[in-house]
């Protein structure tokens, strides 16, 4: 009997042990007493700048991942994770997304003979491009304003006719040449904008 209960008590106290070393161990590991740290905001900051503010303050910047977004500007950060004003641990990661200094390519639609202005001007952008100036010219064709078919694309400030799934800069201007009908002056005004041909 005496045996059994010497066993039981160098038992008992190995748990108990066991139990205190993986407190404190847990305590250190996860820097439970630590003071913890602010996230600032760091969304428009240049990458390299948004790392160093997080080393500066006990944490560690890591680029997940770089993308393009519109009107924003290239190589700053566009998304972080956790977000600001959150209280976390020292060294804890922060994740961010950086907005890429290279813009992206597109293909050029073909408009031509296909579409409408209207259509013209859906298709470019849902492609992330733009109508540029609107050039009218007359087309025995076209019967009414109204059907205002487009004739050609240009490269943007030219008369050189842009090819469909030519490759250009996301957000790049594409001018149109229009077709209106022969009696356009008698039934519309031209605006200032646009050119007659």
């Amino acid at each position: 009997m005496k045996r059994i209960f010497t066993h039981l008590t160098i038992m008992a106290a190995l748990i108990v042990v066991l139990a205190l070393g993986t407190l404190w161990y847990l305590s250190i590991y996860t820097n439970h007493n630590s003071e913890l740290i602010v996230v600032q905001n760091l969304e428009g900051k240049i990458g390299r700048d948004a790392i160093k503010l997080l080393k500066d303050a006990g944490l560690q910047g890591v680029v997940i991942d770089t993308v393009y977004k519109d009107g924003v500007p290239k190589n700053t950060v566009i998304n972080q994770n956790p977000v600001a004003g959150l209280s976390v641990k020292p060294g804890r990661k922060v994740y961010l997304v950086i907005n890429t200094n290279k813009i992206p390519m597109v293909a050029v639609p073909d408009l031509a003979g296909k579409t409408s202005l209207l259509q013209a001007r859906n298709m470019l952008l849902r492609r992330h491009l733009k109508v540029g100036k609107i050039i009218k010219q007359i087309n025995a064709s076209v019967k009414t304003k109204s059907d205002e078919p487009v004739l050609d694309q240009y490269e943007a400030g030219t008369t050189k006719t842009i090819l469909p799934n030519t490759l250009i800069e996301r957000n790049s201007y594409i001018d149109l040449v229009i077709g209106i009908p022969a009696d356009y002056y008698d039934i519309a005004d031209s605006t200032l904008s646009d050119e007659i041909l």
